[in-house]
C-alpha cells in the first residue's frame, strides 16, 4: 500500500506538487515523453502526494476538488510535463465515471484501492463520437456481450483496467470495466491489444487499440448505461474542461520565451512574452467564469473560448520555437517537446463542433475580440484631501466667473507631491532626472497588481516581503521584466477621512503599509522592474521616515506612484497603465492623471531596462 500524505487545502497541495514538479519532473520532461518506465515511476510519486484522488468523494478518502481547483491542478502539471498531465487526466476520467456510478459494488471494489495507490484505471470511449459504431453490445442474461475495436486507450502496462463503452441496438451505450491486458475468458471471449502506437508526441503514455471478441461483461462490472446521444450532450457540457491542459502547455511555452529573454535581453522577446502572458490570463479568466457560472454563457460562446485556448496555445508554443531558433529543431529541446504536446491537447476530446470552431478561428484574425476596460487610478483633487505633513496646502482661488468675464477659471495651488502623484529622482538627488525629462513612451507600462489587503487588516504597518512576491508568482507567474508593480493595500478606502488615511499616533508617527527595502531590492535586481505604485501616501510605509525605498527605486530614473485608487478593480496581470504627469520644468514630481487599461492587447513600450532620459 502506498502511504498517502494528508493535505487538506488546495493551496498546500499545489505548493507541494509544484516543488515536486520543479525538482523531479522539469529536469526530466523530455525523458518522460518517451520513457514509459520513468513516466509510470513519476506518476506513482505524484500519487504519494495524494494528487490523484482529487475527484474522489470524501467517504472513500478523497478530497472532492471542485472543477476550478482540479482544472488548476491540471494546468500546473501540464506546464511541466504534458505526458504526465495527460496520463493522470485519463485516470481521473475513469475515476469520475466510477464516482457517478450507481454500482456500489464497483465503487467499493475500486475507489478505496485507487486512494491507496493499489490500482490505476484508464478509459476507452472516444469512439462513441464517431458516426460509425466500432464496438457493439448485446444484452444477455447476467450482463452484455461486447464485440468490436476500441481504437484509443492510454496507459498500457501502467493501468490495470480501463472503462470501455459499447453501443446497444437502441443507440444507448453501456460502460464497463475490463482488464487492460490480453485476456481469454472461459466461455471463449477474448480481449487482445496491439502494440503501443508509434506516436510523435507523448509515446511514453503507451496508447494501444483493443479488439473485443464475444467478451462477456458481467452486470457487476457495469459502471452505468447512458441514453442515445449522451456523448454529444456530455461533450457540450464539458467543452471547456480540456482547456486547462492547454493553459498549462501555454505556460510551458511562456517559460521557454522568458528563459530566452534572460539570455539575450532582446526587447522584442519581452514584448511578445508580455502580450502573450496578458492574453493567456484573459483567456483563463474568461474560461473560469464560464465554468463557475455555466448558465451565463451559451454553448457557442464556450466553443469560442475553446477555440481561443487552442489557438493561443499554438501561438505561444510557436513563439517558443521562434525564439529558440534552430536549436528548437533538436528533438529533445524543450520548445520542440512543448510544440508536440500542443498537438495532443488541441485534439483532446475533439468533436465536430470543436473542429469547426478551431478552423473558423484559423481563418480569421487570431486575436480574439475582447472588451477592454479603462479605469481611473487618480483621486479627485480637492482642498480636503489627505496631505503629507508640512506640504503646501491645496487651494482653489476664483480668477474669473461667467457673469463678469464670460467664462469660469480658477487658480490652483498644489504641491508637486500632493493628490495622486509621481515621484522622480529629482526628489532626492540634486542632479536627478526631473519630471519633464520622462519621454512619453516610458509612461505607458505593463503592470502587475499584488493584493495584501488581508495582511494589512491584521497589521497597518505591514510591509511587502520577498515571500509575498514568491507566493504571488506561484499563482500568477514570474513578474515580467520592466513591469510596474502596484500594491493594493485597501488604504484608498480611507481617502475621504484624512485623519484615518495618514493614521498618525499621539507622537505624530504615521502608520500605513508599504514596500520593504528588501523586497524593493529584490524587485530591482531580480525582476528588473521599471517602477512601483501604491494606494497609500508613501511606498516606504508610514513608519519609514528616511524614504529608503523611494531613494532606492529612484536611484535610477524609474517611477514611484503614490495615492493611487481603484486598485481593487485591477487583475493580478493583464493591465496597461498610462501615466500623465504635468511636465513641470525641473519638477521633483507631479500630480497625475493616470488610467489603467484592462483587457486590451496593446504594445508595451515600457520595455527598456533603464529610462534613457
Amino acid at each position: 500500500m502506498i502511504q498517502i500524505m494528508i493535505i487538506s487545502k488546495p493551496e498546500i497541495l499545489f505548493s507541494r506538487v509544484t516543488d515536486f514538479l520543479q525538482a523531479e519532473v522539469f529536469p526530466y520532461a523530455n525523458q518522460l515523453d518517451t520513457d514509459a518506465g520513468l513516466l509510470l515511476q513519476t506518476l506513482k510519486k505524484l500519487l504519494k502526494l495524494g494528487a490523484l484522488r482529487l475527484k474522489i468523494p470524501k467517504k472513500f478518502g478523497g478530497w472532492e476538488f471542485d472543477d476550478i481547483n482540479y482544472g488548476r491542478f491540471q494546468s500546473l502539471v501540464a506546464s511541466y510535463s504534458g505526458a504526465l498531465a495527460f496520463l493522470q487526466t485519463q485516470h481521473q476520467s475513469a475515476v469520475a465515471m466510477l464516482v457517478k456510478s450507481d454500482n456500489c459494488h464497483l465503487q467499493r471494489q475500486y475507489l478505496p484501492r485507487i486512494v491507496d495507490g493499489e490500482v490505476l484505471v484508464g478509459v476507452g470511449f472516444s469512439h462513441l463520437r464517431r458516426s460509425q459504431v466500432t464496438v457493439k453490445a448485446k444484452s444477455v442474461n447476467g450482463g452484455y456481450v461486447l464485440d468490436g475495436v476500441v481504437p484509443w486507450i492510454t496507459g498500457w502496462g501502467m493501468f490495470s483496467d480501463f472503462i470501455v463503452a459499447a453501443t446497444l441496438r437502441d443507440g444507448s451505450a453501456v460502460f464497463g470495466i475490463v482488464p487492460l491486458e490480453n485476456t481469454q475468458q472461459r466461455k471463449g471471449g477474448s480481449l487482445q491489444f496491439n502494440d503501443p502506437a508509434d506516436l510523435m508526441a507523448m509515446p511514453a503514455t503507451n496508447t494501444v487499440s483493443a479488439t473485443l471478441s464475444n467478451w462477456f461483461l458481467s452486470q457487476d462490472q457495469v459502471v452505468f448505461t447512458q441514453p442515445p446521444g449522451w456523448i454529444g450532450k456530455n461533450d457540450q457540457k464539458n467543452v471547456l474542461k480540456a482547456t486547462f491542459l492547454m493553459m498549462g502547455c501555454a505556460q510551458a511555452g511562456l517559460r521557454v520565451i522568458a528563459d530566452k529573454y534572460q539570455q539575450n535581453q532582446l526587447d522584442i522577446i519581452h514584448t511578445a512574452h508580455s502580450q502573450l502572458q496578458q492574453e493567456l490570463h484573459q483567456c483563463g479568466q474568461k474560461i473560469e467564469q464560464a465554468i463557475i457560472h455555466p448558465k451565463s454563457f451559451s454553448y457557442p460562446q464556450k466553443l469560442e473560448m475553446r477555440s481561443w485556448a487552442i489557438n493561443l496555445m499554438h501561438r505561444i508554443t510557436q513563439a517558443a520555437i521562434a525564439v529558440s531558433s534552430g536549436a528548437a529543431n533538436y528533438y529533445h529541446h524543450p520548445a520542440q517537446r512543448i510544440y508536440r504536446e500542443a498537438l495532443v491537447f488541441s485534439v483532446t476530446g475533439q468533436t465536430e463542433d470543436i473542429t469547426a470552431a478551431t478552423l473558423a478561428r484559423l481563418t480569421k484574425s487570431p486575436i480574439p475580440e475582447t472588451q477592454s476596460q479603462i479605469i481611473h487610478l487618480s483621486h479627485v483633487i480637492n482642498t480636503n484631501m489627505p496631505q503629507w505633513p508640512d506640504d503646501p496646502a491645496t487651494k482653489f482661488t476664483s480668477f474669473a466667473d461667467i457673469e463678469q468675464q464670460g467664462y469660469f477659471l480658477r487658480e490652483l495651488c498644489i504641491g508637486e507631491h500632493s493628490a495622486t502623484h509621481m515621484n522622480v529622482p529629482r526628489s532626492f538627488y540634486p542632479d536627478g532626472t526631473s519630471i519633464d525629462k520622462y519621454p512619453a513612451a516610458k509612461l505607458v507600462l505593463a503592470a502587475v497588481t499584488i493584493d495584501i489587503r488581508r495582511l494589512v487588516e491584521q497589521n497597518p504597518d505591514y510591509l511587502l516581503t520577498v515571500a509575498d512576491i514568491q507566493a504571488w508568482e506561484h499563482q500568477h507567474g514570474i513578474i515580467p521584466p520592466h513591469s510596474l508593480v502596484l500594491l493594493n493595500t485597501g488604504w484608498s478606502q480611507k481617502w475621504h477621512n484624512p485623519t484615518e488615511f495618514m493614521n498618525a499616533d499621539e507622537h505624530g508617527k504615521m502608520h500605513f503599509p508599504g514596500f520593504s527595502l528588501a523586497v524593493s531590492q529584490f524587485l530591482l535586481e531580480q525582476r528588473h522592474i521599471n517602477g512601483v505604485g501604491i494606494d497609500t501616501h508613501g511606498v516606504d510605509g508610514g513608519s519609514n521616515t528616511d524614504f529608503s525605498v523611494n531613494r532606492l527605486i529612484l536611484s535610477q530614473p524609474r517611477i514611484v506612484l503614490e495615492n493611487l485608487t481603484n486598485l481593487d478593480q485591477l487583475p493580478p496581470v493583464g493591465t496597461t497603465v498610462v501615466i500623465a504627469p504635468l511636465r513641470l520644468r525641473g519638477g521633483s514630481g507631479s500630480p497625475l492623471g493616470i488610467v489603467a487599461i484592462v483587457g486590451a492587447n496593446i504594445p508595451d513600450p515600457g520595455i527598456v531596462a533603464t529610462l534613457n532620459v
